[in-house]
């Protein structure tokens, strides 16, 4: 059995959070859809799939892909940056 450095496991650990990240941005943006006097279905159908391609991409990720660890944190963890920065900025 292959074992994995303590920097690894945390990278990896920190991929699957920020894909969790991603997923509660959209569940906020389904929410936010169905609450339009008007949703749009195809919006929410958009936004569904990509909340379930995101749980997909999460439940298939593995410590020892440690190009794919990196890109989901280099650039999931751009959006959720972005995304937080853009909405704290409305609320305040």
């Amino acid at each position: 059995m292959k074992q994995w450095t303590q920097e690894e496991a945390v990278a990896f650990e920190c991929a699957r959070e920020v894909i969790t990240d991603m997923m509660a941005i959209h569940t906020g943006q389904i929410a936010d859809e169905r609450a339009k006097p008007q949703p749009d279905p195809a919006r929410l159908a958009q936004l569904r799939a990509e909340r379930s391609r995101l749980a997909q991409e999460r439940a298939g990720l593995h410590v020892g892909d440690r190009a794919e660890v990196a890109r989901i944190r280099a650039e999931y963890g751009a959006f959720v940056r972005a995304w937080r920065a853009e909405h704290q900025a409305v609320a305040a």
